[in-house]
């Protein structure tokens, strides 16, 4: 099930304390980015999405209040996985681990194709994996998978979400951290990737996604 809401008032309405064994996030990174401006127009594709230009003390309000709902809801000892780029990972681990989590390591997502920038052009994102709780600490389910993730992005101009991942990204999380039948939550469901792999792969899913278009679009991903 997804919810055309609010990931911290859909929480607080429908996900019970330590009801998931799984969570993974791609929140906004407040960097206000619509998407490529490789456009005929030369205008981004998409508007901003939602909270992804906030002030520095409405964004950590913002995040503060997502993570406190992501660790009610998450069993003890089970993983969240959260997408996040380098300007704001140093923040984003301070703000998990004030709310409880505990960092297990972090992935870098190599996109194989390089992005925008001028300073060496970007190529990578990084995805923090942490727990709940430091004891009985869910292990990944296998010893073979490496802190490098070398999964092609999806082309600018192919995206339908501005910061778009493609599912083949959110499957080793799902397979490595959940089992079929247990339940995965993702708080910010975008254009849907964790929704078709969870489904795909045999998992309950809840999701929330704020923007009635993103929503609808995520919804017929599946169809």
């Amino acid at each position: 099930m997804i919810y055309n809401m609010d990931c911290i008032k859909g929480a607080q309405q429908y996900l019970e304390d330590e009801s998931a064994d799984l969570i993974v996030a791609d929140p906004p990174y407040n960097l206000g980015f619509g998407g490529t401006t490789q456009t005929k127009t030369k205008k981004p594709r998409f508007n901003i999405i939602a909270n992804d230009k906030l002030s520095d003390r409405e964004f950590q309000r913002f995040t503060f209040s997502w993570l406190r709902e992501a660790y009610r809801v998450l069993k003890t000892g089970r993983h969240i996985y959260v997408c996040i780029d380098w300007r704001m990972y140093p923040l984003m681990v301070l703000w998990m681990k004030k709310v409880g989590f505990t960092i297990k390591n972090c992935i870098v997502w190599d996109k194989e194709q390089m992005g925008m920038g001028w300073q060496y052009r970007y190529r990578h994102e990084f995805i923090i994996l942490a727990s709940k709780g430091k004891q009985k600490v869910r292990r990944i389910s296998t010893r073979k998978a490496t802190d490098v993730w070398r999964i092609p992005r999806i082309s600018g101009n192919k995206t339908i979400h501005p910061t778009e991942k493609p599912a083949s990204l959110l499957e080793p999380m799902i397979l490595n951290s959940s089992e079929e039948g247990e339940h995965v939550v993702d708080f910010f469901v975008g254009s849907g990737p964790a929704y078709q792999a969870a489904v795909q792969h045999k998992r309950e899913f809840t999701g929330f996604e704020i923007d009635p278009y993103h929503f609808e679009n995520a919804v017929n991903r599946l169809k």
